[in-house]
């Protein structure tokens, strides 16, 4: 989701349709379009993997799965919206630049909430 975000925002800035003014809303709607389709990811894998029946606590392995897919495509949703705009501050070209650093943060971040909810509910396991 991060790449594609960064798809969006590259293309504003090479069509000159992102200014000053609607940063705030482009980067809102990224957003948003992560947690609709994160919590639609979320969901299935959650279903999936509470139907499985050799896991025990199946349902709060799913719940923590599928909130972690929603928190991390939220967030990187926002890093790829973000990180071009940062590079082309720098008078960078976001779409050489943009792509490793978002794929790279991207993969951190979701690790890190992904361990973060699981190591928080790792009692209940």
């Amino acid at each position: 989701m991060g790449t594609q975000s960064l798809a969006v925002v590259v293309r504003g800035l090479a069509v000159g349709t992102i200014d000053k003014k609607s940063v705030r809303k482009l980067i809102q709607r990224q957003f948003f379009i992560g947690i609709i389709v994160g919590f639609l990811c979320g969901l299935v894998i959650a279903i999936v993997i509470s139907l499985i029946p050799f896991l025990q606590s199946s349902w709060l392995l799913g719940l923590i799965v599928g909130g972690s897919i929603m928190a991390s495509l939220s967030v990187v949703c926002v890093v790829g919206a973000v990180m071009p705009l940062l590079i082309n501050k720098l008078k960078l070209d976001p779409a050489l630049a943009s792509g490793p650093f978002v794929t790279a943060i991207g993969d951190i971040l979701s690790l890190s909430i992904y361990f973060s909810i699981a190591t928080s509910l790792l009692e209940y396991l």
